[in-house]
């Protein structure tokens, strides 16, 4: 049987390995639980709109990899006018891996990584957002960081445009609460983007004070997500951005295609 090794348990190596799987192969996630992994504080919507030219092949991809391991879901969401806009969703708690191997990869190469306890061998996928560039040195790569917001109690789904491409959001994500996001993504995060954030979901009439603050740091690459083949054995993705489930769906897609493609 072939076995995957895959460094990081966000929304890239969680479907990664659901999807391995999924076509008969063993799969084993190490994420050491860092804080600020962005996955967590996801939305998980998307559209078509959203991935434009250059990422529409990827899209068609991943809806049938989305499906197939989780079931697509759809919500709507008011604008001031009350006009509603819909959405495809899968939220990120149906997709990130229930029980990674909590150990930190120390060092990767063709077919091989290594943790605290020992060197393991098999396919490795690198996809370990921000942290990518400690295991790969020269990724041209940075964070953009943000908080999403959880707030007590299930609220109407609503959408305010902040710019172009950019949103507030608020809908109830994970039964019993509603889940706010206004999409900030700033290379130098302070606490002034803090307060804008909150202003934003009280305007929304979020105005009790969240249960829960998810502060993630997005991996960011140029020309936006990259996929890369490193060696025979070894695999690397990252630069979701805003589209870790959708990206993180395609990748895993043809991820495992070339895997199956390979001849040891």
């Amino acid at each position: 049987m072939r076995t995957l090794l895959i460094v990081g348990g966000g929304l890239f190596g969680s479907q990664a390995a659901a999807y391995a799987r999924a076509r008969g192969m063993e799969a084993v996630v190490f994420d050491p639980g860092l804080p600020y992994a962005a996955s967590p504080a996801a939305a998980g919507l998307f559209k078509e709109a959203w991935a434009g030219k250059k990422l529409k092949p990827f899209y068609r991809d991943a809806l049938t990899v989305l499906d197939q391991l989780y079931g697509i879901r759809h919500v709507e969401l008011a604008h001031a006018d009350g006009l509603p806009e819909s959405f495809l969703w899968v939220p990120p708690t149906a997709i990130l891996e229930p029980a990674p191997v909590r150990q930190t990869v120390t060092a990767v190469g063709d077919g091989w990584l290594e943790t605290c306890e020992g060197r393991r061998e098999g396919y490795i996928y690198i996809a370990a957002g921000v942290w990518c560039g400690q295991l790969v040195p020269g990724l041209n790569l940075h964070g953009r960081a943000g908080t999403s917001l959880v707030f007590a109690g299930e609220r109407p789904g609503q959408i305010r445009a902040i710019s172009h491409g950019r949103q507030a959001i608020a809908f109830v994500r994970d039964p019993g609460c509603t889940y706010f996001s206004d999409g900030t993504a700033e290379r130098e995060y302070e606490e002034t983007h803090e307060k804008q954030t909150l202003a934003r979901a009280a305007e929304l009439g979020l105005t009790d004070v969240p249960t829960r603050r998810m502060h993630g740091i997005r991996p960011y690459t140029p020309g936006g997500p990259l996929f890369w083949k490193l060696g025979k054995r070894t695999w690397l993705a990252t630069g979701g951005r805003k589209m870790g489930t959708l990206m993180g769906a395609a990748f895993a897609k043809r991820l495992v295609e070339e895997m199956i493609d390979f001849e040891p």
